[in-house]
């Protein structure tokens, strides 16, 4: 298990989305994660997930590439294009199994994606990618 210090932060919990098909791949992220003390909304599809993205407030959003319906680029591309300013600004990463990599990370980048990495991804991996794209909040004084 990956384990990093953690930071008190007067604000409450960093929130994370998880957008991915796959269940086990959720849990997965949220157990990589957990270190950094998240509260984690949930979503089985782009569709759902931009639900709750447009409902929930939320600090980062993490998305798979490849899903029924409406794949995690274009999901991207319509959370960069909300008319909410707080909303078009959160850090998205986004993940693939994909073997077309080049391609993917491509579509994610013209989408607006903050960050990519190729499934399978470490604890180390996921943990450093996500500290460089949303930062630890600086304890309330």
């Amino acid at each position: 298990m990956c384990i990093r210090r953690q930071t008190a932060s007067g604000n409450g919990p960093q929130r994370v989305l998880l957008v991915d098909d796959s269940r086990s791949i959720r849990t997965l992220l949220k157990i990589y994660l957990m270190a950094r003390s998240f509260e984690f909304l949930e979503a089985e599809s782009a569709e759902e997930g931009l639900k709750v993205a447009e409902a929930e407030p939320v600090d980062l959003i993490l998305t798979d590439f490849h899903m029924d319906g409406m794949n995690g680029a274009d999901f991207a591309g319509q959370i960069r294009a909300s008319a909410n300013a707080r909303l078009s600004k959160v850090p998205i990463l986004m993940m693939t199994g994909d073997p077309n990599v080049a391609e993917v990370r491509a579509l994610g980048q013209k989408a607006g994606i903050s960050a990519f990495v190729r499934k399978p991804v470490s604890c180390a991996q996921l943990m450093t990618l996500v500290d460089t794209i949303l930062p630890l909040p600086r304890a309330a004084k």
